[in-house]
């Protein structure tokens, strides 16, 4: 239980990175989870027709906040101590990403591609935030140590990944396979990595510092566990992550519609029942 508390503590840091401070304003990069949480909260309230969204959303945000400082913070020592602004950001960050998808995706009405492209946008920034972040990447082209996110490669695996998943969704629509949509982009992603890799780390010699790397491919490339494990996953992680926010979205799309439904329905029945009894009198 300890060595777990231990490897969680030590792998959560950097989301403590202070972004902004000033006054009553507090950001860190956890700021930017709470963000994202808070929008996935309202998404998922609204897939699952959620009455008094909002008012949930609030109670489960405002309720995380009171575990977090009770039990995460003040039992298992898990995070760092928040400051009170840092708190109040935390709440009205994570009911401003529920507003943000409630402006996105109902009450925008964009179509159906639009909404596809910022759900391919969302996914590619998630794992790419989280992967970096969790990574530690340092380049060895910084004078100085890299924050504890380093904002090129964070750029780098949203762009990789924003690639890949708009040449699934091409492949998708025209053959209308996910598997082999997966599995061509895979491919793609393995036959131009290797090549990548090396003019990066041989040719430009840019190189990721911050780890080991015990595992030589080729007496060219070196890696280490870590790294190869999320070369290999990378591909189905981000087909995985965008096919369930998609879902989600149509679930979303589908109650509303539903509700929207309904209401003209009872409206229109009201409209009649009005209209026949202004007749009878």
């Amino acid at each position: 239980m300890r060595e777990s508390l231990i490897f969680l503590r030590e792998n959560f840091h950097w989301l403590h990175y202070v972004l902004v401070e000033y006054k009553l304003l507090y950001l860190d990069l956890w700021s930017i989870v709470h963000l994202w949480s808070g929008g996935l909260l309202f998404a998922l309230l609204s897939a699952l027709n959620c009455k008094r969204r909002w008012k949930w959303l609030f109670i489960i945000v405002v309720g995380f906040e009171i575990l977090e400082a009770t039990f995460f913070i003040g039992v298992l020592k898990l995070f760092m101590p928040e400051k009170i602004p840092d708190v109040f950001m935390d709440i009205i960050l994570g009911m401003a990403g529920g507003y943000w998808i409630f402006l996105m995706f109902e009450k925008s009405k964009i179509n159906e591609k639009s909404k596809q492209h910022i759900l391919i946008l969302i996914t590619t920034a998630v794992i790419a935030f989280f992967w970096t972040g969790f990574y530690s990447y340092q380049l060895n082209i910084h004078s100085e140590p890299a924050v504890s996110l380093n904002g090129t490669v964070v750029l780098f695996w949203w762009f990789t990944g924003y690639l890949l998943l708009l040449i699934f969704r091409k492949l998708q629509t025209k053959f209308n396979n996910g598997f082999y949509s997966m599995l061509a982009i895979s491919v793609l992603f393995y036959v131009f990595l290797i090549p990548f890799y090396f003019l990066i780390s041989e040719v430009l010699n840019i190189r990721e510092i911050s780890h080991e790397h015990n595992v030589v491919i080729g007496s060219l490339i070196s890696l280490n566990s870590s790294l190869i494990n999320f070369y290999l996953i990378f591909p189905i992680l981000l087909v995985s992550v965008y096919s369930w926010f998609s879902h989600l979205s149509r679930k979303m799309t589908l109650t509303i519609t539903t509700y929207d439904k309904k209401s003209s329905l009872h409206f229109n029945y009201s409209a009649s029942c009005s209209t026949r009894f202004d007749s009878l009198r």
